[in-house]
């Protein structure tokens, strides 16, 4: 089962249409960056406040 995060940003960086989902480890490969980079991004989108996904 994914996590809410997980969700949040493959829908901040893929599509918000989009009803299935990957894992932090699939999309990272998807995306050509590590599993860290999306880590960090997470952490950075909570920290601002500003996206509603990761409320």
């Amino acid at each position: 089962m994914l996590q809410t995060d997980e969700v949040a940003i493959y829908l901040k960086l893929v599509s918000r249409t989009d009803r299935q989902f990957l894992c932090l480890d699939c999309l990272g490969r998807k995306l050509g960056c590590e599993r860290e980079a999306l880590e960090k991004l997470i952490a950075y989108f909570r920290k601002s406040g500003n996206c509603v996904l990761f409320r």
